[in-house]
């Protein structure tokens, strides 16, 4: 099971307690169970391209998130037989369970471009980058021995061509990022300021969102060290719980009904 599939299970799971109407209207897009069925056609695509001794890995990845579906199935039902017993978040604790206005990020693509569609020319590379293209994938690079990014970075699902990542670099140093779920919503988005390459620094407010669109988690961060409120919502939108950090560490939770820890 991926990392992402493993976050979504665990989240599930714990929406089992929980309880009445959200503070937002949920949205009406794709299920986890739907991203599931993308993610696994997505391994299935990707076990044609990939060579021989790959495919045996690719094939339990496949299996596990089968067993996944099965289980967050389990997880779905017994959600929505708790919800109408989710305890309502008092008056006082609703603004601070409400989402972040999200800060817009510099992207000048849709988020609906898929491989087909993308064209060299609309990465708009940096003056001495050039794109890197390839079946599933468009990138601003810096001509090297290990070319370096430079510009924007496009990364697309080999299963339907749709995006899966987009991501800006400066010489090397990561900038902005957005993911998407296999159904083609935003997986999540942020900044960074990363001083050395490959070593991504989360800055500032991040998003990420569940396949429906919801907003499941929001996160502040200063040189990659969480600090201030992380705060989680249930797929329908409906808060979870908060956690205040300080240089990374956890110094205080507060959950929706306003008990404190």
């Amino acid at each position: 099971m991926n990392s992402s599939t493993h976050r979504a299970l665990l989240t599930a799971l714990a929406l089992c307690t929980c309880g009445p109407a959200a503070l937002a209207q949920p949205a009406s897009g794709p299920t986890r169970q739907q991203e599931m069925d993308a993610a696994i056609a997505e391994l299935k695509a990707s076990q044609a391209e990939a060579p021989p001794n790959q495919r045996k890995t690719l094939e339990r990845q496949v299996t596990s998130l089968e067993n996944a579906k099965k289980m967050q199935r389990l997880v779905d039902e017994a959600s929505a037989s708790n919800k109408a017993r989710r305890p309502a978040v008092p008056e006082a604790q609703k603004a601070f369970f409400t989402p972040v206005a999200v800060a817009k990020l510099p992207a000048w693509l849709p988020d609906t471009l898929t491989r087909a569609q993308a064209k060299e020319d609309s990465l708009k590379c940096p003056a001495g980058a050039r794109v890197y293209a390839d079946a599933h994938s468009l990138e601003c690079r810096i001509p090297a021995q290990v070319p370096v990014p430079h510009g924007l970075a496009l990364w697309f699902y080999k299963s339907t061509g749709r995006m899966k990542a987009q991501r800006y670099y400066e010489k090397g140093l990561l900038r902005w990022a957005i993911s998407y779920h296999h159904t083609g919503g935003r997986d999540s988005e942020g900044r960074y300021d990363d001083v050395k390459p490959k070593q991504h620094r989360e800055s500032g407010l991040h998003t990420g969102y569940a396949p429906n669109g919801t907003i499941v988690r929001q996160a502040e961060y200063t040189s990659g060290a969480l600090q201030g409120w992380t705060r989680l919502w249930e797929d329908d939108g409906f808060p979870m719980a908060a956690t205040r950090y300080e240089n990374g560490s956890s110094v205080e939770r507060r959950e929706p009904s306003g008990r404190t820890e």
